[in-house]
């Protein structure tokens, strides 16, 4: 009899709990806003690599590595609360060593600042040209053509001696005047969506060549499609700031922890 209501509170436990398969994550799926977020702090950590952090600051490179790792795990495994307190730690520590990078390419010769730009700038140009871009007749920005454009953003905000040359194309369907404006609507709206990411305005400046450069067989949808874009040119500026002093590292520790 002693073992009659521990038999029977078993028999309700289990009753009322579904435990999950073998391989089954009990936890709930990670947020897709979350995985974007982090699919563009990974992209950030690209972009400071090629800046040179793993060479001039390895040890707040492994540090911002790690916490990026961790969100991912914590996101990964459903718990979004924790993810999103250790991305807020990123953030911070993003935060600072952009600014210790930003003093080191100005004051120092850590890495070679001719080579990194030029990467960089590769890097951008191959964002700028993805394909697909805008659906027939439309000047919208498709999904995968915005996310490419906020990563563009992230370089093209920090590097002030770049002027962007945006055209605008089009297929062959439709007017000649009307495939003008929709050229010019298109190269616009990528203009706008830079602004919006914090680029300078006065960095974009916009053209239109519709449908004058259109190279395509009117049989082939898919060359049709990659003639509905917005070509994009890079333009740099010589630096107008002095040339670069070597500090001695007494001067970077001084100065360090005000960054």
């Amino acid at each position: 009899m002693e073992k009659l209501p521990i038999l029977l509170l078993i028999i309700m436990i289990s009753g009322c709990t579904t435990w999950p398969t073998s391989g089954e994550n009990p936890y709930s799926p990670p947020d897709s806003d979350q995985w974007l977020e982090l699919a563009h702090h990974d992209f950030e950590l690209q972009l400071l690599a090629t800046r040179g952090a793993k060479l001039c600051l390895p040890g707040q490179y492994q540090q911002l590595e790690n916490l990026y790792s961790k969100a991912r795990q914590e996101a990964k495994a459903g718990f979004s609360d924790d993810a999103d307190i250790t991305l807020l730690e990123y953030q911070t520590q993003f935060g600072k060593i952009q600014r210790q990078m930003d003093w080191l390419e100005y004051h120092t010769l850590c890495l070679d600042s001719r080579y990194s730009e030029v990467e960089l700038r590769d890097k951008f140009l191959l964002l700028m040209r993805i394909d697909n871009q805008f659906a027939f007749n439309r000047s919208k920005l498709l999904p995968d053509y915005q996310q490419a454009l906020r990563r563009a953003a992230s370089i093209l905000k920090r590097q002030n001696h770049w002027h962007l040359q945006l055209t605008g194309h089009t297929d062959t369907i439709g007017t000649k005047q009307s495939n003008e404006q929709l050229g010019m609507k298109r190269a616009d709206a990528v203009r706008r969506y830079l602004i919006e990411q914090g680029v300078n305005a006065n960095q974009i400046t916009s053209f239109s060549v519709g449908e004058e450069y259109s190279i395509e067989d009117p049989q082939s949808r898919t060359q049709r499609l990659s003639n509905r874009k917005v070509n994009a040119k890079v333009l740099v500026e010589h630096h107008t700031r002095s040339v670069h002093r070597v500090y001695s590292l007494q001067d970077w520790h001084a100065v360090r922890k005000s960054l």
